[in-house]
């Protein structure tokens, strides 16, 4: 029997582009962790003298329905703009190192927009490229269900490369949704919320207790990344606080505080670090109010959340029961590798085992909040 030539067809591409997330906000974290692994990039090749010397710029336009990410690192060379951002889950990047390593989130812009630019400079090219994707046309191809077409033939339809002269030292990458169609994603607010618990930035100003945090990270070793992060020229940190609140923006009021933190480790039997954690101390009364931003006990990879507050719900013994508390869980393995949807890690034996420590130390938790 002869062989049959192998195709890949065109809703290929919506399932890893236009079908990818269930919560549209998921876009600036995948756009912030590319642009956080290229700052890593820089700084390991002298192009920034630190992480704090990157910045990743947000700035969204309500108005004229457009977001743009920016960051200063490395940048794309001109000759790999087309291998690289038309290239689908082909990413060269380290799984075990790199926040970010399939190659597939940069596009998963294309459901909330007209038009995804990339636009790019490399450090000694005095050129600046751009991509542009076309998503109306995407979607109507793959939407016409009369014809069948390869997703190779599909992308090269939908993808435009422009050039422009630029400065020669100017090094960056921008991306631009055009035509946002999702209200959630260009609410300022909204945003800025949402990142100050996801995104890799710093621990408020007001927030006691970091010294604390980064004296542990300090003593094991374990570096936590953060970046510059700007929404619409507005740093963003994160929202952990000393004060827990009831009601509502513009009318809360103070119910309970943190009065301590306590710092724990999740080692295996062989004493293999696999994660380590903080989480808050107060008197434990009820569940903390939808109005603080940072509760609930949540799970961090590269100083990224995985998943959002009820990631790690399933692993206490009453559902309500990571509610009672601030605090993280960073794991460190690079065994706990973080699935495609960046909403969970991929299902092996070291998860199993991590699975287990966190429950055990849940079940301590669990004894706090008892009367």
């Amino acid at each position: 029997m002869d062989n049959i030539k192998t195709t890949i067809g065109k809703d290929v591409i919506e399932s890893l582009t236009l079908g990818m997330y269930e919560d549209s906000r998921f876009i600036y974290r995948e756009y912030i962790q590319n642009g956080a692994d290229q700052i890593d990039k820089a700084v390991e090749e002298g192009l920034l003298h630190s992480l704090q010397d990157g910045k990743i710029e947000i700035e969204i336009n309500p108005i004229a329905k457009a977001i743009s990410i920016f960051d200063n690192a490395t940048g794309i060379e001109s000759n790999q703009v087309q291998p690289i951002l038309k290239n689908i889950a082909q990413s060269t990047k380290d799984r075990t190192k790199n926040k970010g390593f399939r190659g597939i989130g940069r596009l998963g812009g294309l459901a909330y927009c007209d038009k995804l630019i990339f636009e790019t400079s490399f450090k000694g090219e005095e050129i600046k490229s751009y991509l542009i994707w076309d998503s109306q046309k995407l979607k109507s191809i793959i939407n016409n269900r009369s014809t069948k077409e390869e997703a190779t033939f599909v992308i090269d339809e939908v993808t435009k490369l422009y050039t422009e002269r630029e400065k020669h030292d100017a090094h960056y990458f921008k991306v631009t949704l055009e035509g946002v169609s999702n209200k959630n994603l260009i609410n300022k607010e909204n945003i800025y919320q949402y990142l100050s618990m996801v995104a890799p930035v710093l621990y408020n100003k007001g927030f006691i207790f970091k010294s604390k945090i980064y004296d542990k990270a300090k003593e094991l070793n374990c570096k936590i990344d953060e970046y510059p992060i700007f929404v619409n020229k507005d740093q963003v940190f994160k929202s952990y606080t000393t004060s827990i609140y009831k009601g509502e923006n513009g009318n809360k009021s103070k119910i309970d505080e943190v009065y301590d933190i306590d710092i724990y480790e999740l080692r295996n039997y062989k004493s293999k670090l696999l994660a380590w954690g903080w989480y808050s101390i107060s008197k434990f009364e009820k569940a903390m109010p939808v109005i603080n931003i940072a509760r609930s006990l949540r799970l961090r990879k590269g100083n990224i959340q995985i998943g959002l507050e009820d990631t790690l719900t399933k692993l206490f013994k009453e559902a309500r029961g990571t509610k009672y508390f601030f605090g993280e869980i960073h794991a460190v393995s690079p065994e706990l590798i973080p699935n495609a949807r960046r909403d969970y890690f991929l299902d092996n034996s070291e998860l199993k085992e991590f699975e287990k420590l966190v429950k055990s130390k849940f079940n301590e938790l669990h004894l706090l909040m008892l009367p």
